[in-house]
């Protein structure tokens, strides 16, 4: 029973189930993700405030039951009853993995949580954030799990505007000091000891290059093609293809045209200063910062000459970073081999 002969305390039970999903028993667990589901597929409940994201919790559960009902429901019946689900939530979800309470974002969606008192934030904080020195990496796999499941469900279209909002919302905020806030100062900052502030505003920070170097994220992708060269994969003959795979190549084409323009247009200026100011506050975040350049440049590299033209110090820079990091890339690659 679905409580369907109580639709008034629909909610109030969702939310417990929701707040269920953190305790110690893997049952509990798989029980409070079908129970969600199905509050939601039948609209007792609605994707309010912070729900989204304590759902997305359960698809990096260290149980693999868990982790395989919350994939399934996601990116099947939940996904087919709101297609832009994904979409909508991305951006926020990078900000509230890593509890940066300060960005207008992350106090948007707490602010439209109505049901917040039947759930321990803490809880949840408890999951995905390092307490210690050894947890930073379980942790932080735990939120690319999650982004990368997310994006796995999205179309070209998708990733462009995801691409675009981080840039703008993240990237953009951390340029502009003033507005910001955490990631402003965080950018501004010479090292020692952080706040808890400025720690969540570095992790949004190093989850963005991240997200923003993934091959996940690059569009003109086929499902299942993991080649370096997504040019390549799209120049295939076309008398080896059929009508469909034609429309969807040429398709490819133009959005990676529309993805190199946004490159330009976008990303670019505002990676330009972001660079200015790590470098000038000798900021720890320079290193992914220049990893990001390189990674854009080895991808990129005639629209990245041509902007750069009128600033060759800079360029030469880029190209020297990008060098070395496609010899550790290549390193990397032949010890993973071995």
């Amino acid at each position: 029973c679905l409580q369907a002969g109580l639709p008034s305390s629909n909610d109030e039970h969702g939310f417990l189930e929701a707040r269920s999903y953190n305790r110690e028993s893997a049952i509990v667990r798989q029980h409070a993700v079908l129970m969600l589901s199905s509050l939601l597929l039948q609209d007792y409940i609605k994707w309010r405030g912070l729900l989204f994201h304590r759902f997305l919790v359960a698809s990096s559960d260290p149980d693999e039951i868990v982790t395989s009902l919350a994939e399934q429901t996601l990116s099947g019946p939940l996904l087919m009853k709101n297609p832009k689900l994904f979409l909508n939530r991305f951006v926020e979800s990078i900000l509230v993995l890593n509890h940066c309470t300060a960005h207008p974002m992350y106090q948007k969606a707490t602010a439209a949580d109505d049901y917040s008192s039947f759930w321990n934030d803490n809880e949840m904080k408890s999951v995905l954030l390092p307490t210690g020195r050894g947890d930073e990496s379980t942790s932080r796999a735990r939120r690319y799990h999650m982004y990368q499941f997310m994006l796995q469900h999205m179309s070209d279209e998708e990733k462009l505007v995801i691409t675009a909002r981080l840039c703008k919302d993240i990237l953009g905020a951390a340029v502009r000091s003033g507005e910001g806030g955490a990631l402003g100062r965080v950018c501004r900052r010479k090292g020692g000891e952080e706040s808890k502030g400025e720690g969540a505003a570095r992790r949004v920070l190093c989850d963005t290059f991240f997200l923003l170097t993934s091959p996940l994220l690059r569009v003109g992708r086929r499902s299942g093609v993991g080649g370096e060269n997504d040019e390549d994969n799209m120049a295939e003959d076309p008398s080896n293809q059929n009508k469909s795979e034609q429309v969807v190549a040429a398709k490819g084409r133009l959005l990676s045209r529309i993805s190199c323009k946004h490159l330009v247009e976008i990303l670019l200026p505002i990676l330009c200063r972001l660079k200015e100011i790590l470098e000038r506050h000798c900021s720890p975040l320079l290193k992914e910062c220049m990893a990001f350049w390189a990674e854009t440049y080895h991808r990129y590299k005639p629209e990245v000459q041509e902007f750069l033209a009128n600033d060759p110090t800079l360029l030469q820079e880029v190209e020297y970073d990008a060098l070395n990091y496609q010899k550790q890339k290549k390193t990397q690659q032949r010890a993973s081999r071995a």
